[in-house]
C-alpha cells in the first residue's frame, strides 16, 4: 500500500535569513534546528507572525509534536491570526460574508477568495464552522477586498458531483484570486482544478482533501498540478485508528465508516488502517478494493443511521469502529437504542471532537466503552488562506502542509455542557461569541 509522504520543498528566503545571520543554534548534522515558535522561518518578510498563542496551539491540535518545519511554520503563523478578541464589527462582518454568496470586506482590498464547500454549511456542523473559520482568516487580510462562497450541499445519498464541478467552475468564470475548500469527490474534480490552475487560480484544499490520493490513477499531484493539501498524514492516521482499536478490541468484529464515496480523506487512512489491522481483528465491511472507501456515510445526518442499521443487523457483536466524525458516531448510537444492542465491550477511534458525543459518553459512564480521538481540524481552512496568501506574495509553499495528530482518550473533562452548539469541535477556534449567532436559535 502505498503510503502518503511528505513532500519536502525547502524555503529558499529561510535559508537566506539563516545564511545571514550566522546560523544559530543548530542539530548535530548542521540542520537548522525546528522553530520555537519565537523565530520567523523566513515568513515575516511576506507579513506573517510565528508568534501563534500556545493556548490556541494546543486548543487545535491538542499535545503534539510539531510536523516538519516548513509546515509547522506556516501552521503556526496560520494560529497566530485567530485572535479570540474581536471587535463587533469583525464579528458583523464574519456573519455577512458566511450569510452571503458574496460579501465585501470593507478593506478595499483588490484579492478576492473563493471558498468551494463540496457539501455545504447546511449539511453539517463541521462544514459551518469550517467556512466560518475561513472567512475570519480571510477578514485579517487587508489584502482580501471580496470573499466568494459556493456549496455543493450534495444532500447524502443524492449525491451528484456535478454540483461541486459546477461550483469550481462558478469560482473560476468570477475571477477569484485563489480558492480554498474540500473536494468531496477526490479526482472527480480533476479537470475542474486543472482548469483552475490553468487560469492562475490556486487550489488549496483542506482536511486532506487530495484530488486522488498519490499513486491513484488520475490523481493530481500537489505542489505540480494545484498549489497544496493541507491536513494529517493520513496513512499514520489510519495506523494510529488501528492501533486503537487493536488495544482497545483485542480480538473481534470491528467496521469503518466514512464520508462521501471514494473522498481522500477517508480513502487514505482506511487503506492504511485495513493493512494496521492485528490477526484476531475481523473487519466486517472491507472496503472492496484498495481504492474504494467502505461505510460511506456522507458525513450527513440524513444518511448515517441507515449505514449503522445495515452493520449491526447482520453484525450486532461489533466491538470496535473508526470513523472521522465524532458527532456522526452520536447519531449512529441511536441504532443500538433501535436495535436493543447494549453500548458496552465497545472501541471507537474518531478523528474530530463533537461534544454531544462525548457528553453521551460522560452521562453514560459504562467502563467498558471507551472512545479516542484526534482533533476536529476547523482550523485547518485557515491554514488554506494563509499558505494561499503567502504564496500570491511570493512565498515557497510545501507540497503538503502536513498537520500532526495525536490520539486522546475521552474523558469526562472532554466533555462540555456549556457549548454554544453541542455538535460543535471542542478544538474549533472560532470564538464563542461567533457561534452563539451562527447557531441562534
Amino acid at each position: 500500500m502505498q503510503r502518503i509522504r511528505i513532500i519536502g520543498v525547502i524555503a529558499v528566503l529561510a535559508l537566506a535569513a539563516a545564511a545571514c545571520d550566522g546560523g544559530g543554534e543548530t542539530t548535530p548534522d548542521d540542520t537548522p534546528a525546528p522553530t520555537d515558535g519565537t523565530g520567523t522561518g523566513g515568513l515575516e518578510d511576506f507579513g506573517e507572525s510565528l508568534d501563534a498563542d500556545q493556548a490556541l496551539v494546543d486548543k487545535a491540535l491538542g499535545p503534539v509534536d510539531p510536523s516538519d518545519e516548513e509546515s509547522w511554520n506556516i501552521i503556526l503563523a496560520s494560529i497566530a491570526r485567530a485572535d479570540q478578541d474581536l471587535d463587533q464589527a469583525t464579528i458583523d462582518k464574519a456573519m455577512e460574508c458566511w450569510n452571503s454568496q458574496q460579501c465585501d470586506t470593507g478593506t478595499g482590498g483588490e484579492t478576492v477568495m473563493g471558498y468551494a464547500d463540496g457539501g455545504g454549511d447546511t449539511v453539517n456542523v463541521w462544514r459551518a464552522v469550517s467556512h466560518m473559520e475561513a472567512i475570519l482568516q480571510a477578514l485579517t487580510y487587508e489584502e482580501i477586498g471580496t470573499i466568494v462562497s459556493t456549496e455543493a450541499n450534495f444532500g447524502g445519498p443524492t449525491f451528484d458531483p456535478t454540483i461541486a464541478e459546477n461550483d469550481i467552475r462558478f469560482l473560476i468564470n468570477r475571477g477569484v484570486d485563489f480558492i480554498v475548500g474540500y473536494p468531496d469527490i477526490g479526482v472527480g474534480l480533476r479537470e475542474e482544478v486543472l482548469e483552475a490552475e490553468a487560469a492562475g487560480i490556486p487550489y488549496i484544499p483542506f482536511s486532506a482533501g487530495y484530488v486522488g490520493l498519490p499513486g491513484q490513477e488520475g490523481a493530481l499531484i500537489p505542489g505540480e498540478d494545484y498549489l497544496t493539501v493541507v491536513g494529517e498524514d493520513l496513512c499514520a492516521l489510519g495506523e494510529s485508528f488501528a492501533e486503537v482499536l487493536n488495544t482497545g478490541v483485542g480480538s473481534g468484529e470491528v467496521a469503518l465508516l466514512g464520508g462521501t464515496p471514494n473522498n481522500a480523506l477517508s480513502l487514505g487512512w482506511q487503506q492504511c488502517a485495513v493493512t494496521g489491522f492485528a490477526d484476531e481483528i475481523e473487519l466486517v465491511n472491507p472496503p472492496a478494493n484498495d481504492n474504494t472507501t467502505t461505510g460511506d456515510t456522507f458525513w450527513s445526518p440524513p444518511a448515517i443511521p441507515g449505514v449503522f442499521q445495515g452493520l449491526l443487523t447482520t453484525n450486532p457483536e461489533i466491538r470496535g469502529w473508526a470513523y472521522e466524525y465524532a458527532d456522526g458516531m452520536h447519531i449512529g448510537l441511536q441504532t443500538y437504542a433501535d436495535l436493543g444492542i447494549p453500548v458496552e465491550n465497545l472501541t471507537v477511534a474518531l478523528r474530530t471532537d463533537e461534544q454531544n458525543l462525548f457528553c453521551d459518553w460522560a452521562d453514560r459512564d459504562e467502563p467498558t466503552y471507551h472512545i479516542w480521538y484526534s482533533a476536529g481540524g476547523n482550523f485547518q481552512s485557515r491554514v488554506g488562506v494563509t499558505a494561499a496568501m503567502l504564496s500570491l506574495k511570493g512565498a515557497e509553499i510545501p507540497a503538503e502542509v502536513v498537520v500532526p495528530h495525536v490520539m486522546r482518550e475521552v474523558t469526562a473533562d472532554d466533555c462540555d455542557p456549556d457549548r454554544v452548539n453541542e455538535a460543535v469541535s471542542g478544538t474549533s477556534l472560532v470564538p464563542d461569541s461567533v457561534l452563539e449567532l451562527m447557531f441562534a436559535g
